[in-house]
């Protein structure tokens, strides 16, 4: 055994995750923070919009069917500015992600072999994954990300490392699964 990490998840691990994902996602700073002020402006702009079309079709009282085909637009635009909103609002995003977590409360451990890892907990039992399976690793400044596919991710908080240096897990994800870590800005 080279490393070993032993882990209840927190909501803030799960939040970190998220953040990593949007990372992800988005890695140019200037779109990530485009996106951050452009989504608001253009969900209120969308439901402004959907609200006076929706008002001004209901105060004429006219009813043909360009009124319905303003209506269905008018509908889109609401729910479209909804889900900008909504996309806007990360701290949003990681209380619903935790609410949905299943796992809360377990006890994770992994253990890192010469040629291969292991995930444990009560639910799942014993895995085991050959380092060829991790796909690209990212690191903060209390985690490691190692992801086997582009949305799922082994999370390790670099406090809870009950064997092995948290500092050189890196250079040791490098040699063994031939991945950079990434880190997340």
């Amino acid at each position: 055994m080279e490393y070993q990490v032993q882990m209840v998840y927190e909501q803030q691990d799960v939040a970190a995750l998220v953040r990593t994902l949007d990372f992800r996602r988005r890695p140019e700073k200037n779109l990530r923070m485009a996106r951050k002020i452009g989504y608001p402006i253009f969900g209120i702009l969308l439901l402004a919009v959907g609200i006076s079309v929706i008002g001004g079709t209901l105060s004429m009282g006219v009813f043909a069917p360009i009124t319905i085909l303003t209506l269905v637009i008018s509908l889109a635009c609401l729910l479209g500015g909804v889900a900008l909103l909504r996309r806007a609002d990360t701290k949003g995003m990681e209380r619903r992600s935790w609410a949905k977590y299943p796992n809360k409360g377990m006890t994770v451990t992994y253990t890192f072999y010469p040629d291969r890892f292991e995930e444990e907990d009560e639910v799942s039992g014993r895995n085991e994954f050959q380092y060829l399976s991790i796909k690209s690793a990212n690191e903060d400044e209390g985690h490691f990300f190692l992801f086997t596919s582009s949305n799922a991710a082994h999370m390790l908080r670099k406090d809870s490392f009950v064997c092995g240096d948290p500092a050189t897990f890196a250079a040791f994800l490098r040699k063994k699964a031939a991945v950079t870590t990434d880190l997340v800005e």
